[in-house]
């Protein structure tokens, strides 16, 4: 094991992975590669994507993955499939809308592993059990299960049943961000790359991040002063369904932000820009309605490399 590892913390955020894959992107064209990757959710699908093959060409990939349509309609699926599912749930009472499987069959297609523990690179996979209530972070078991346990947002995807027995949803219901998982492996010259894709964002502080409102000007996470301030944008869908999930958007944020707050002052944390820095000094033109709106994934993907190459290149000059 090197002395010095490299850590990357991917956190959830549904349609704002793709913005994720941009920093990820920007990073190894930086020769910035992983040594360990700690995701949840749809950081997740990233990290495990990346894990196989943490390379230059396996980023461009994954974005590429992102970009592609049938991606997209697994990963979020349309009001009429919402519609098929609601009435499908209420006749038989199951405990979902939607149905798992086209997630776990794009996971078997695109992650070559069949447990953890065959990953490239180690890689910890967040999940909450219903059970205990509590986030539980996987470091072996088998991949698919873990995986869409990890993005079951509960209501529209059923709960996993683990190899402990347990059920299992969404890892972003009590730890969107999983950073002191990884801070608990860190090493003391150990580097964490935290990228938090949230359209509510966990990982910033007053007047160094777009995404906390403040009075006066503020710096855009290392981008320099914003053009314009943040205000996340919230789902105007109407239905019962989708208040329930805005609903769950609210909670989840403020909850993980009280876990993460205290960590951020670790020396060994990098926090990479996320989509506020990105839109508050105009890298990015078009925000997503909600974590459900895979409709610029592209354009997401592009603000991510060039926000997260810009603040690398600050990172450097204030090194140098």
């Amino acid at each position: 094991m090197p002395a010095t590892r490299t850590l990357f913390v991917l956190g959830g955020g549904g349609a704002l992975g793709a913005f994720q894959v941009g920093g990820l992107l920007a990073l190894a064209e930086a020769g910035i590669v992983p040594d360990a990757l700690f995701g949840c959710s749809a950081g997740a699908l990233n990290a495990a994507f990346l894990a196989s093959d943490p390379s230059l060409p396996r980023a461009r990939e994954l974005a590429a993955w992102w970009s592609d349509a049938g991606s997209r309609r697994v990963l979020a699926p349309g009001r009429w499939s919402q519609l098929r599912g609601v009435a499908g749930a209420v006749a038989s009472r199951a405990d979902a809308l939607l149905d798992e499987r086209p997630l776990r069959a794009l996971v078997s297609t695109h992650v070559g592993a069949h447990d953890l523990s065959e990953l490239a690179v180690p890689l910890t996979v967040t999940t909450t059990c219903l059970d205990c209530g509590q986030a539980r972070h996987h470091d072996r078991g088998p991949v698919a299960d873990l995986l869409v346990a990890s993005c079951s947002l509960p209501g529209l995807f059923p709960p996993v049943r683990l190899a402990d027995g347990h059920a299992h949803v969404d890892g972003g219901v009590l730890c969107g961000v999983p950073l002191e998982a990884a801070l608990a492996t860190a090493g003391p010259d150990d580097v964490v790359y935290v990228l938090d894709c949230a359209l509510a964002p966990v990982t910033g502080t007053v007047g160094s991040c777009a995404a906390i409102p403040h009075d006066g000007p503020t710096q855009a996470c290392g981008l320099g002063h914003t053009v314009a301030r943040w205000v996340a944008p919230t789902e105007r869908r109407r239905g019962a369904l989708d208040v329930v999930l805005r609903a769950f958007t609210v909670a989840r944020a403020a909850a993980n932000g009280l876990a993460v707050a205290p960590l951020l002052d670790d020396p060994r944390v990098r926090v990479v820009p996320h989509v506020a820095d990105a839109w508050a000094t105009g890298a990015l033109r078009r925000v997503p309605a909600g974590p459900r709106d895979f409709r610029s994934t592209a354009g997401l993907v592009r603000a991510g490399r060039s926000s997260t190459a810009a603040w690398l290149q600050g990172a450097d000059r204030l090194v140098g």
